[in-house]
């Protein structure tokens, strides 16, 4: 594989868990295959495929499934430095389909990764690296999610902060109190990724207004809003919208498809050393779209193939036009 030249430690926190796919013939259903997986799980594998760094932030089972995420993130080179370990036993997620989108079924109580504490985490590991992504369901369930927010607390401003909502509507048990998180969450993020269809979740949610915003929130200094078929679109303070095509594909899977695109725009990042608030803000449009455009490819690569199966470099490159 072609390395990058340049490669950066790149942090994912959040939740692990198996996903398993069903297998239909004939409209019956036979049974289901098993897919390491979770949104920050599934970016920090990204990550490392597509050469970078990459360090997952979590809390595995030691049960059998367990041992199934553990062996998926050893098999990619994914760093264990930030990972601590449980006897509870593992999340699992089955997954339906409604058209072209995944329809979760989670069976999680009581499980190693929502049982995170504050101060499980060692502070000074993730300040090490240059970009921590976080997000998703973890952030739903305590303790997991107030260890989470204390450790973005600390990281932010020392740390380029990635942050997907990824929302799970039929786990939100209480709204008010799980919207107040999100809206902390985006204040503390460097850069926000989020799916049209979660922004239609936080219908007061404008993206432009986010990105400006950030003079004097301290807020995101970029909103990425991915959008399918019909590509992404980037906002920034004082700069005209950017809008990226997708990736032309034959969709099989959109299982990690938005984590995909996460793993491609952080790595495209850090190969440009792009990674910093000044530099976010000051890349030239160009360099955004050659940046959307990889991880628009990333994206489209996964949902090729079933489960969460994110691509390597090389076939990432292999994939995009002439001239990236």
């Amino acid at each position: 594989m072609t390395e990058p030249a340049r490669r950066a430690h790149l942090g994912s926190l959040g939740e692990s868990l198996i996903d398993f796919t069903p297998r239909i013939d004939g409209g019956a259903l036979l049974g289901f295959d098993l897919h390491p997986g979770g949104s920050p799980y599934n970016v920090a594998v990204g990550l490392a495929r597509l050469g970078q760094h990459a360090h997952f932030g979590g809390r595995v089972s030691d049960d059998l499934f367990g041992h199934a995420i553990l062996r998926h993130l050893r098999d990619n080179g994914v760093a264990e430095d930030l990972l601590l370990h449980g006897h509870e036993p593992a999340t699992l997620a089955f997954v339906a389909y409604e058209g072209d989108e995944a329809v979760y079924s989670f069976r999680g109580e009581g499980s190693a990764d929502r049982a995170i504490r504050p101060g499980d985490f060692a502070l000074d590991r993730f300040l090490a690296l240059h970009a921590v992504n976080f997000g998703s369901i973890s952030l739903l369930f305590p303790p997991a999610c107030q260890a989470i927010l204390e450790l973005v607390r600390a990281l932010h401003g020392n740390v380029t902060l990635t942050f997907d909502p990824n929302v799970r509507k039929g786990l939100v048990t209480d709204w008010p109190a799980y919207r107040a998180v999100v809206d902390e969450c985006f204040r503390l993020a460097d850069i926000v990724k989020i799916s049209d269809r979660d922004l239609e979740t936080f219908a007061d949610v404008d993206p432009a207004e986010l990105a400006a915003d950030h003079a004097t929130s301290g807020g995101p200094v970029v909103v990425i809003v991915t959008r399918g078929s019909s590509g992404s679109r980037l906002f920034r303070r004082g700069r005209d919208v950017l809008d990226c095509p997708s990736t032309p594909c034959t969709v099989v899977d959109t299982v990690g498809a938005g984590d995909a695109y996460t793993a491609g725009l952080v790595a495209a990042l850090a190969e440009r050393d792009a990674l910093g608030r000044r530099s976010l803000a000051t890349l030239d449009d160009a360099d955004w779209l050659r940046v959307m455009a990889f991880a628009a490819t990333t994206s489209a690569l996964t949902c090729e193939r079933a489960g969460s199966d994110p691509p390597t470099r090389n076939a990432v490159l292999a994939r995009l036009p002439a001239g990236y």
